[in-house]
């Protein structure tokens, strides 16, 4: 059974997620720091959640960012 269908969906990890404050959020790495970005998130399954807003594809994020990640924080990436 198909629940929800999307060509092109913009989609995350589930751990790359968080609440910030009343809104969902993500750190997307530009110019090798984290850079704390909003969210608008849609339909999710076991392992992503669909972007409506705020990311566009091809976007790098942090995922599990620990307490130790923030806004403007180096970040090195690993692949």
């Amino acid at each position: 059974m198909v629940v929800a269908e999307a060509e092109e969906a913009v989609r995350v990890p589930l751990g790359a997620l968080f609440r910030e404050r009343d809104r969902w959020a993500v750190y997307v790495v530009e110019g090798g720091r984290a850079r704390l970005r909003p969210v608008e998130v849609g339909v999710q399954d076991d392992q992503y959640r669909e972007v409506r807003s705020g990311l566009v594809p091809g976007d790098a994020v942090v995922l599990f960012p620990g307490s130790g990640v923030d806004d403007g924080k180096k970040i090195a990436m690993s692949h």
